[in-house]
């Protein structure tokens, strides 16, 4: 019981460590867009290989007149509560008590940022990290098994990309390349997407149009860096938890050590 009370105030503590480096960065955002298309989707996935269990989470995909951007529906929630919060004159345990669903996503996709064929993603452990490639090259192929979302008739897609094999379903009648996370490339909307390996799924649960709101993104305090040594941290952070927290800055505050993990990562370089 006591090893139990331990390890929960520690989540305790982390989480509100996490939150306030959270908070103190996303106060300075930058605007790179207008949002036009909002997609929502619902969104599973798997946090260490070991793992038989899946964490849940909501996606928006915002397409606005040149950027596409995926994030988290969850934290971009929160984000609105704590500027709220603060314009009130309340605290962070103000917000701690208000907010809704955390997020674990921690990360944002810009598709044709900072120019068109470009693709800049920022990932939040601890700091922020940022990355630029090009736009990724998807090799789809077509597939027998047509079905209907949100009343859009669909049509199947697969495709091999850097360790995981997708299938997908795209829709023509919303004649967009996107979808959520990094997928994309199609003649139609993907709305519906999981790996052979059923560790990450997305699916559409919601469409809005007519939009005109700016794309808000933090992309003031982040630490420019590249995609093998994002995947490195993160594959840092389950197998050796105080070699991570050592590195990104994290001051444990009683020696927590967790069980050595194998990451379980969406794509791998």
């Amino acid at each position: 019981m006591a090893k139990q009370i331990k390890l929960t105030m520690h989540r305790a503590v982390y989480l509100f460590l996490l939150l306030s480096a959270y908070l103190t960065t996303k106060a300075q955002e930058t605007v790179v867009d207008t949002a036009r298309y909002r997609f929502s989707y619902a969104m599973k996935g798997t946090f260490n290989e070991e793992s038989k269990s899946q964490y849940d989470e909501e996606l928006s995909v915002d397409i606005g007149d040149s950027v596409t951007y995926c994030y988290s529906r969850w934290q971009k929630d929160n984000d609105i509560l704590w500027k709220k919060v603060k314009a009130a004159g309340g605290s962070s345990a103000d917000y701690m008590a208000q907010q809704g669903p955390w997020s674990v996503y921690n990360e944002d996709n810009l598709f044709n940022y900072p120019r068109k064929g470009k693709l800049s993603v920022v990932t939040f452990s601890y700091k922020y990290f940022m990355y630029t490639e090009l736009t990724p090259e998807m090799k789809w192929q077509l597939a027998q098994g047509d079905t209907t979302i949100l009343g859009y008739a669909c049509k199947k897609a697969t495709c091999d990309f850097r360790g995981r094999s997708w299938s997908v379903w795209y829709t023509m009648q919303i004649p967009m390349q996107q979808g959520p996370w990094k997928l994309h490339g199609l003649p139609g909307m993907i709305l519906a997407a999981r790996d052979k390996k059923n560790q990450f799924s997305f699916e559409c649960i919601g469409i809005k149009t007519g939009l005109s709101e700016p794309m808000e993104v933090n992309l003031k305090r982040v630490i420019k860096t590249t995609p093998q040594k994002v995947q490195r941290i993160l594959q840092l952070k389950a197998s050796n938890y105080e070699a991570w927290a050592k590195f990104v800055g994290y001051k444990a505050i009683w020696g927590y050590k967790s069980k050595p993990r194998v990451a379980c990562l969406k794509e791998y370089y």
